[in-house]
């Protein structure tokens, strides 16, 4: 197994860049590549059936989602080495597909491959769920707990409760997939009510402010963002909102900072009035609602359902 060194170089982090000279010094074949918090939650069973599925895909990059990958491999190295890689991880497999006649073959959907930690949503959700996947993770658990996480994860958790309640009413909005859903319907009893929109928002690169066309988002600009919370309780039991779309959607131009703070439900540290109107509206809805990422909507509360389930169903 080859092992590459963290680059010093200075400027700019490009990922197609970085690959390309790791294909190079180390005279690769093949790769298998995973964001730094992607994989947390498979088992060595799973990722064997990685490596194996990358290795057996001739013409193939193998990814966890086509669309917006957070990990992928490639048989043959050389066939997408030595080219304009793009500069995020995310878009490399629709990039290798689109660019240079690659087949691009999505993962079996685990919830062990769907998730992602990329927020401090997903680090609440890992540690909350972590349990029924991965029982020693105490220091983890510790070291969140520091944070300011009280708003959050008393929300999260409620929640995370409700998926365990016969016949709850489940509210997913933002970038949710069939699979996100059948797993839902599947291991729960709750009756799922999920607006999907944007997916692939990222890799088509719409993930900009104005960039994003969200139903949800004008109906609530419409109503105001109070009036749609009281709405969606009128109707739902939880609610997982993957917040990125309705903030570029509203043109909020947040950096991370805010993204996160948001998630925590630290609305005073949003810079942008209708993103942290948002955030304040969601923490004083009569129902829990939870903010977050993509993984919210798709591993994360998979494994959440999983907990509170305690089905083997990775």
């Amino acid at each position: 197994m080859a092992v590459a060194e963290e680059s010093a170089a200075a400027g700019e982090f490009h990922f197609g860049h970085r690959l390309n000279q790791i294909v190079d010094e180390l005279g690769l074949d093949s790769f298998l590549y995973m964001s730094g918090g992607s994989g947390a939650l498979m088992d060595d069973a799973e990722l064997r059936a990685f490596a194996a599925a990358v290795l057996a895909g001739k013409d193939a990059i193998v990814a966890n989602n086509v669309y917006s990958a957070d990990m992928f491999g490639c048989a043959d190295a050389r066939a997408i080495a030595a080219y304009d890689i793009p500069a995020v991880d995310n878009q490399v497999p629709m990039w290798a597909a689109a660019e240079r006649g690659l087949c691009a073959v999505g993962l079996e959907p685990t919830v062990g491959a769907s998730f992602d930690i990329d927020t401090p949503a997903d680090l609440l959700v890992f540690t909350h769920a972590a349990e029924a996947f991965r029982p020693q993770v105490e220091g983890v658990a510790r070291l969140v707990a520091e944070g300011p996480i009280d708003r959050a994860r008393s929300r999260l958790e409620a929640a995370s409760a409700m998926l365990g309640v016969d016949l709850a009413e489940i509210a997913l909005f933002g970038r949710v997939s069939p699979v996100s859903v059948s797993h839902l319907n599947t291991t729960t009893r709750c009756r799922i009510r999920a607006f999907s929109e944007e997916r692939g928002m990222r890799a088509f690169g719409r993930d900009v402010p104005g960039g994003a066309r969200s139903l949800i988002g004008r109906l609530a600009e419409r109503v105001g963002f109070r009036q749609f919370f009281a709405d969606l309780s009128w109707c739902s039991d939880a609610a997982f909102i993957d917040s990125r779309v309705c903030f570029a959607h509203l043109g909020a131009a947040l950096d991370a900072e805010e993204r996160f703070a948001s998630d925590l439900f630290l609305w005073e540290r949003v810079g942008h009035a209708g993103a942290a109107e948002f955030t304040h509206a969601a923490a004083e809805s009569a129902i829990p609602v939870a903010l977050g990422g993509h993984c919210l909507v798709s591993g994360g509360v998979r494994a959440l359902a999983v907990r509170e389930h305690r089905g083997n169903v990775l």
